[in-house]
């Protein structure tokens, strides 16, 4: 049922003429790529000062609060462009095992988010270890997951697949 889903969404003219665009597919990765690359450093940042790396004549709150807008704008343009380059290839990546690995870390960020939301994003203490462990488990979560993306690339959908 989920893969007939997928097979409905990507033959819907807007994702099928964005797979075979030869000008707005490229585009539109570019523009993921960028989102990626502003989501990253800010959430680097973040988990670096948290950390307490770097950053240190700031308050840890600060750097959170003057963060969280651009944070949450390239999550949002990464996650826009990521959704519409999913769409336009979903059945291919319902086979891609990096595309699954991804989707679950995706999950495990959802958690740690939920688990340390109140305790260290909300009210941080630069010294709590708790804030050490988030940061540490954040920067290993989100690099996985980059990983993954870029491995989705190089693995194929499944053989013999083609477009409706």
């Amino acid at each position: 049922m989920l893969l007939q889903f997928l097979i409905w969404l990507e033959n819907l003219t807007l994702f099928s003429g964005l797979r075979s665009s030869a000008y707005v597919y490229p585009v539109v990765l570019a523009l993921h790529l960028t989102a990626i690359s502003l989501f990253g450093a800010m959430i680097v940042a973040t988990d670096l000062r948290l950390l307490g790396w770097v950053l240190s004549g700031s308050s840890t709150a600060d750097v959170i609060a003057q963060l969280r807008w651009p944070k949450r704008i390239g999550f949002l343009l990464a996650g826009t462009c990521g959704f519409l380059l999913f769409a336009s290839k979903a059945e291919e990546y319902f086979y891609n095992p990096f595309f699954r690995a991804k989707v679950l870390l995706f999950l495990l960020v959802a958690i740690h988010a939920l688990v340390f939301r109140r305790s260290v994003y909300t009210d941080p203490s630069p010294e709590s270890p708790i804030a050490k462990v988030s940061a540490s488990l954040s920067l290993v979560l989100w690099l996985a997951i980059l990983c993954a993306g870029r491995g989705i690339g190089y693995v194929a959908g499944r053989p013999g697949m083609h477009y409706r």
